[in-house]
């Protein structure tokens, strides 16, 4: 029902931390944002405070404190969206509203001319009654179970201020540039609300700091952060890290058990041949691949300084039954703004592609990228993604300015210097890493060719079938 959240492990560490907190009746949590502590604490028996500065946090805070935001519908939201009127009512109405509003918050301002947006709205105006009754029963239940002592609309660094010494604090702080991009990411929803947010400063280094001072100077404490605070190594409790691409969470406490999570991959062979040193067969097909198939070839295959991401929908590419290559899809939520570059809208995000290693071909990359843009291809993306994809884009890192890969086959979008040994994901990546620290950062896409893959196979073997290893 809420949005975003912090990772289960770490949930798990917070709710044994405080089961053991047994002199403390009332627990405050700082940067509450979606309330997955508040929600992992729930039956400890706490009295549960929190505080943040969006209208999302504001919304659930304020509800389920006892005191709901009115959640004024906004002019232009209603000139937009007018179904919205006719379901907020009662505040469970009006909460329900806000929730599923982060959904059409991306429709806003789009063109009604564009065929897939106009698709979009029409959609979620049909659907509305339907997605609003189990929203609003989801709020209701939730009541049961799920109270707060207090909410306050406030910036964290005054609030802390005033928590009473005995209490015990928690906090997920926004780290290097998150608390803008927070904002930033519910700016459309506010925009479909009457709301005045409070005054608050986006945390920097200086106020992190700050913040992390006044939450430890007490006897109950556990701070969750996305890197290791050197000074604080006697705190260190524990440190969670679900995928070998996922950010690592560093949890500090003043005292507690010790636990430490580390990814595990699931590896399952692939039951047929690889394209070794035979001549390519005649009849293409795709094969949907299980996580643990995918992450077999994946190491087999791939590049090993390239971490690995999860998947939504790995494929192979066979040829006559012979495996030439896989390539995956994700359509996880990203900040690309493809729509910009690619007017043939949904944009799926292609996370990887790689041939097998072991064939005489040079360039059967090529074949992989332009079977993932088939008419196949794009009939699985549908079926598994539950969306009518029109286009797919990818990332690639190079020492030059275009990738010789996707040449030829995907048009080149944008291209950046690279800058990914500065993003969070890439903690623990050595300055020197032979893939992350070349030179440009470069975003191919296209849309779906609608090729069947027999006109793929015959056009890749007319262009570079013939381009055998030396």
């Amino acid at each position: 029902m809420f949005h975003g959240s912090i990772p289960a492990d770490m949930c798990r560490i917070v709710r044994e931390h405080v089961s053991l907190w047994t002199d403390v009746t009332d627990v405050y949590n700082a940067c509450c944002g979606n309330f997955t502590v508040e929600r992992t604490i729930a039956t400890l028996g706490k009295r549960l405070h929190s505080c943040d500065v969006l209208l999302y946090s504001t919304a659930i805070g304020s509800h389920y404190s006892g005191s709901p935001h009115p959640l004024n519908l906004s002019q232009a939201a209603l000139d937009e969206f007018p179904y919205l009127a006719t379901h907020h009512q009662t505040p469970a109405d009006r909460l329900a509203n806000l929730l599923l509003c982060t959904r059409l918050a991306p429709l806003m301002g789009k063109s009604k001319s564009n065929a897939y947006w106009d698709k979009m709205r029409r959609a979620y105006e049909t659907q509305w009654p339907d997605l609003h009754a189990k929203t609003k029963a989801k709020i209701l239940a939730a009541e049961e179970t799920f109270t707060l002592a207090s909410y306050t609309a406030e910036d964290a660094m005054t609030w802390v201020e005033r928590i009473p010494p005995d209490a015990g604090v928690i906090s997920y702080p926004p780290f290097h540039g998150a608390g803008a991009a927070f904002v930033r990411d519910f700016a459309k929803l506010e925009e479909m609300f009457e709301w005045e947010p409070p005054g608050f400063q986006i945390m920097d280094d200086p106020e992190l700091e700050q913040l992390i001072e006044r939450i430890t100077d007490r006897d109950h404490w556990l701070l969750g952060t996305n890197e290791q605070i050197p000074h604080m190594a006697e705190h260190l409790r524990g440190k969670t890290r679900t995928t070998n691409r996922g950010i690592p969470i560093y949890v500090y406490a003043k005292d507690g058990p010790t636990r430490i999570v580390q990814p595990r991959q699931k590896t399952e062979a692939w039951p047929g041949p690889h394209l070794a040193g035979d001549p390519i067969g005649d009849t293409p097909s795709l094969a949907v691949l299980t996580s643990g198939q995918f992450a077999a070839l994946r190491s087999a295959y791939m590049n090993a300084n390239i971490r690995p991401g999860a998947e939504s929908l790995a494929v192979a590419v066979l040829v006559d039954q012979v495996l030439i290559g896989v390539f995956a899809y994700s359509w996880a939520p990203t900040l690309g703004n493809w729509s910009y570059h690619l007017p043939q809208q949904p944009t799926v995000y292609m996370l990887s592609d790689f041939p097998v290693s072991t064939s005489r071909y040079a360039k059967l990359s090529k074949l992989v990228v332009m079977a993932a843009l088939s008419r196949e291809a794009q009939h699985l993306a549908w079926r598994h993604g539950h969306r009518r994809y029109q286009s797919l884009a990818t990332t690639a890192y190079a020492k030059r300015p275009v990738s010789m890969k996707y040449r030829g086959v995907l048009r080149l979008l944008k291209r950046e210097e690279n800058k990914a040994l500065q993003e969070e994901w890439s903690a623990g990546l050595s300055p020197s890493d032979s893939y992350y620290a070349q030179p440009y950062e470069l975003q191919y896409g296209g849309p779906f060719t609608g090729k069947p893959l027999t006109d793929v196979l015959a056009e890749w073997k007319k262009r570079y079938g013939k381009d055998l290893k030396p």
